[in-house]
């Protein structure tokens, strides 16, 4: 029995009693079936439907056409957004990503047919009635990753369904099925064919799975690696990949990667992604390294707020041991002060006291105030900083 509960469950129920009640055949699929069957919260619902486009759109009050050359329309109801997608086969692939026509059909079983993988070929009534027309209930109690038909034919249709393969392996810590894997690395080269960005999307995904050690492995098995953008020698660093799962973030996964190549800006520009996690990736990388350099004291933890526990996570995967983030914390909270701004003198302050002009030394002598504030030197207060900033300006 498939337990679905919460409010965006019971407002997906209305849509496909409205659906039902205008005519037309419809289904929840995919994902929701899916992690249903697992136990695992589902809160996106997409469905397939006999109704057209027009048909959908002529049936609710908001409806987004998303892809509604390809038969998918977005339906907002009472504030959740339901993806109703006609039942559809892709008639060929040109591009090994998108195909070239869609031609929409009266059944269910057909549109199972088109999907990916047999976990995500199964589809649920309004009833409760689940179709599984390919085993797909018996591989998710098996854990297996298996594709619908044949999968040289699946993953020359659409390259991208390698990754989320691997994707899925990672996230769901499932095993590839023997005809799959082989595929798998038959049609690897065919990667080169599928936008860096729509891989990146996957790859996110499979960086933050509990079994990713699993699937970065598989990837190299599967010469994967070599198609992808500076990954070649990501083999050298296989010993760290069992302590990935201390990384709690995209940006400190990323940082990671890139640590594996000899140039990780050029690394990450190349897959793509944002100028903001570039720059915040570089910084982690630059702060980790002071960390190993020197250690953590109040200095490099200063320095490090407020990414510091990224930071030891990190530095705790290139060190291949556990994160000490209590040791981290005890010097966070043992600081005077987290930041210039909380500094009890100001640049006017030290004019002032030299009867001077403004110029770099103010800059300079902030930033000697402020390190001697962190490490105790000298207390957070002005008549403090005036007496020690006297004996500074004679050094």
């Amino acid at each position: 029995m498939i337990r679905l509960t919460g409010r965006a469950y019971e407002c997906c129920l209305e849509v496909l009693q409205l659906l039902k009640d205008a005519g037309h055949e419809v289904y929840i699929v995919g994902g929701a079936v899916r992690d249903a069957i697992l136990g695992l919260p589902v809160s996106d619902f997409d469905l397939a439907s006999s109704a057209k486009p027009e048909e959908i759109m002529a049936s609710f009050h908001t409806v987004i056409p998303t892809g509604i050359d390809h038969g998918t329309v977005t339906v907002i109801h009472h504030g959740f957004s339901y993806e109703v997608t006609t039942f559809r086969t892709d008639v060929s692939y040109n591009d090994f990503r998108h195909p070239n026509a869609v031609s929409f059909l009266g059944s269910i079983e057909e549109d199972l047919a088109r999907r990916d993988f047999t976990m995500n070929s199964l589809a649920l009534s309004i009833d409760g009635t689940l179709i599984d027309l390919y085993s797909g209930q018996e591989d998710l109690k098996n854990r297996l990753i298996r594709t619908v038909g044949n999968p040289d034919e699946r993953f020359q249709e659409d390259a991208l369904r390698m990754i989320r393969a691997l994707r899925f392996q990672s996230t769901l810590n499932f095993t590839l099925d023997q005809q799959t894997e082989q595929a798998l690395k038959k049609q690897a080269d065919l990667l080169q064919y599928v936008a860096i960005e729509r891989i990146q999307m996957e790859f996110s995904k499979l960086l933050a799975g509990k079994a990713v050690d699993q699937a970065l492995h598989a990837l190299v098995q599967a010469n994967v690696h070599l198609v992808l953008p500076e990954l070649q020698e990501i083999e050298q660093s296989f010993d760290e990949i069992p302590f990935l799962v201390n990384l709690t973030t995209e940006i400190e996964r990323w940082a990671w990667l890139s640590s594996t190549t000899e140039k990780p800006s050029q690394f990450l520009k190349k897959w793509r992604l944002s100028n903001r996690i570039i720059k915040e990736v570089e910084h982690l990388l630059v702060n980790v390294k002071n960390a190993q350099d020197k250690g953590w004291n109040k200095e490099t933890v200063y320095n490090a707020l407020p990414e510091v526990k990224s930071c030891e996570r990190l530095r705790s995967v290139f060190e291949k041991r556990r994160p000490f983030l209590e040791s981290v914390e005890q010097i966070t909270s043992d600081l005077t002060i987290t930041s210039s701004k909380m500094l009890a003198v100001t640049g006017e302050d030290l004019i002032h006291w030299r009867e001077s002009s403004p110029g770099p030394w103010v800059g300079e002598a902030l930033k000697q105030i402020e390190l001697a504030v962190i490490n105790d030197e000298i207390k957070n207060e002005k008549s403090s900083i005036r007496r020690w900033l006297k004996q500074w300006q004679t050094q």
